[in-house]
């Protein structure tokens, strides 16, 4: 099976999300997609877009290339930006559940939330994740971080803070994915969650390797790569390629990311990778 993987898609960033041609999607992602080599799945892992309505009208779209698409969703895809958001939703884990319902009741496009989807014999398996204090763990094993002032930095540089409804605390949400995670990584030979799974330096972009602000884009997932039965892990958030392999597991981000990053798509390609299901 081939799988093409991206992540931080960020839809609305490239197509207003009131203002958009189904011509010009195509146009953009043939400039992305290996038509000619096109994968049998397309992984998203997280970070679709900021509006629902949108984000399943291009997903469709793009089911027009591939015969399945497997998506998490992401730190961006539980904002509330905009009276249309506000309107619709009361916090973001409303606007959260109606993605995923929308997405689900499309044929051949899964949203995986703690479960595992199985195709041609290979099973997905994943849920949206989210970051730890694993990484001021690893960083500082002598030190003691009080949430209260990892929550202040939280606030101070994540966005996440200010548009997410519904939470206290930066790791709110992980303690929501985590046992997600445990229903599916000794099942899945493929593991999707929106954040890194390594909190160890060497597995971060070198671009940001002992930054703070790492706290807020990997989670300690050690015990599940050394424990799990996947054999790659994709995953998102970064905005940077990453690839590294931990306990046997190959581990890859290939994100879109914003326009000023991506060349509004002509420096990023899908990466595909093969999984053979013995």
């Amino acid at each position: 099976m081939k799988i093409d993987i991206l992540s931080d898609v960020h839809f609305d960033y490239y197509f207003h999300h009131q203002k958009w041609k189904k011509d010009e999607v195509i146009e953009f992602y043939k400039k992305i997609i290996d038509l000619e080599n096109i994968g049998d799945v397309l992984v998203i892992a997280g970070d679709v877009g900021h509006y629902n309505d949108q984000n399943i009208r291009i997903l469709k779209i793009l089911k027009q290339f591939y015969k399945n698409i497997i998506c998490v969703l992401g730190n961006h895809d539980y904002y509330l930006v905009g009276k249309e958001n506000k309107s619709l939703f009361k916090d973001s884990f409303e606007r959260v559940e109606n993605m995923r319902e929308l997405i689900n009741a499309q044929d051949g496009i899964y949203c995986l939330n703690g479960d595992i989807v199985e195709i041609d014999g290979v099973k997905f398996g994943g849920c949206d994740g989210w970051y730890n204090d694993g990484y001021f763990a690893r960083q500082y094993p002598t030190g003691f971080f009080p949430k209260k002032s990892t929550n202040q930095q939280w606030k101070n540089c994540m966005n996440d803070a200010n548009f997410i409804v519904g939470i206290e605390n930066f790791d709110d949400i992980f303690e929501i994915e985590r046992p997600k995670i445990e229903a599916v990584y000794k099942k899945c030979d493929v593991m999707i969650t929106h954040i890194n799974p390594s909190a160890k330096n060497e597995h971060i972009s070198v671009r940001y390797q002992n930054s703070s602000s790492n706290v807020f884009f990997c989670f300690e997932g050690e015990k599940y790569l050394k424990n799990g039965s996947m054999k790659y892990w994709l995953f998102g958030h970064t905005h940077e390629e990453v690839n590294y392999i931990e306990y046997n597991v190959q581990c890859i981000c290939q994100p879109l990311g914003y326009p000023s990053e991506s060349g509004n798509g002509e420096w990023v390609k899908v990466k595909q990778i093969e999984v053979i299901k013995v």
